[in-house]
């Protein structure tokens, strides 16, 4: 993984004159999906089924799938190798596979989210003298960072913003190891934990002194307002109308200008996303029967595109009616469940104390 960051500002570089390069980067990218799918079709099955179900479902489907994802892994630096990128020097590596971090490599597709993403788009660019910040709120799944890594990699957002910055904040929200990543993602280039934090505070002053920028911090929790007040020092320095783009499962984010809730996916999107995660197209024709187990399906989903692209997974390529209903009775995802689940990441809250969780 080191060896491949080390040359992706290269491969970047030569794409638009080289295919070959071309080439290579799709091939990574679909291993980076097939990884994420699958760690995606782990964490859904964790939430929905027993631990000794889990565990048969590691052994059945997740240990053949990791030795298929190696085998590509493997070709994926093969073909690095031939093609002799020049490496950008990295000093070290902490950040895993999966980081959300690296917008470049996990883009994603958003169907059913873009009225939200132009709506999102239409905030940033508001005319507004001090940083303004917007907050993408939602349960876990919904597609918020998705949804973020669309905006940040849109053409025209990357026109009006000078710098772009992509942190993932997760549930450390200290802000020495922020505005380090801060100074990371804008040189493309891992810092030497060696270095002094005034280094990097002046290093991070140099890069976004009057520039126009746009910062993502990604996977928010809970911060204590004197954390905000502190970080906010860091982000002064760049022009007036720099903004701050969020995503977090908590409502309660003071420091935000604008909260943008992203609910549920409609039924006919969830359904039209299936098709197209299962058969590779959301136009395919299904007879009326795989039609309506597959809405039914859809709406168990409850609109969370994590579970939709899951069980999509599952069914890709198969039409028989049979495997459809065992997946429709098997991944049952209950009520009460998701319920439990939004209240513990606050996502949902009641107005009085009389009024039901599932009348919200």
């Amino acid at each position: 993984v080191e060896s491949i960051r080390a040359v992706l500002p290269d491969a970047q570089k030569k794409q638009e004159q080289d295919c070959a390069v071309q080439n290579w980067i799709t091939s990574l990218k679909d291993v980076l999906h097939l990884a994420d799918d699958l760690l995606d079709e782990f964490i859904i099955e964790g939430m929905v089924h027993s631990s000794s179900s889990s565990h048969n479902f590691l052994h059945q489907k997740v240990a053949p799938e990791i030795e298929k994802i190696q085998k590509k892994f493997a070709d994926v630096l093969e073909e690095m190798d031939k093609l002799k990128l020049s490496p950008k020097v990295v000093v070290k590596q902490t950040d895993g596979l999966r980081s959300k971090s690296n917008s470049f490599l996990l883009e994603s597709d958003i169907t059913g989210r873009e009225d939200d993403k132009e709506e999102i788009i239409n905030l940033l660019r508001q005319p507004h003298r001090n940083i303004l910040s917007v907050a993408i709120v939602g349960i876990g799944g919904i597609g918020k960072t998705t949804l973020a890594r669309s905006v940040y990699n849109d053409v025209e957002v990357q026109n009006h913003f000078e710098k772009q910055m992509w942190v993932c904040v997760s549930n450390n929200f200290d802000v020495k190891t922020i505005v380090k990543k801060m100074l990371e993602s804008l040189i493309n280039s891992k810092i030497d934990d060696k270095l002094s934090f005034e280094y990097i505070q002046h290093k991070l002053l140099e890069n976004l002194t009057g520039e126009r920028y746009l910062l993502v911090l990604d996977d928010i929790g809970n911060a204590s307002h004197t954390k905000w007040t502190q970080l906010r020092t860091y982000l002064m320095c760049g022009a007036e109308d720099s903004r701050v783009l969020m995503t977090t499962r908590s409502k309660i984010v003071s420091e935000a200008s604008n909260l943008y809730v992203l609910n549920g996916l409609t039924l006919d999107v969830s359904w039209s996303l299936l098709k197209k995660i299962t058969f590779g197209n959301e136009t395919s024709v299904v007879n009326q029967k795989l039609e309506s187990i597959g809405t039914k399906i859809a709406e168990k989903c409850m609109g969370i595109p994590l579970a939709i692209r899951t069980l999509g997974g599952l069914l890709q390529n198969n039409s028989e009616e049979r495997e459809w209903i065992n997946v429709l009775h098997d991944w049952e995802i209950q009520k009460d469940m998701l319920i439990q689940l939004c209240m513990a990441q606050g996502y949902l809250e009641c107005s009085d104390g009389k009024q039901l969780m599932e009348d919200v």
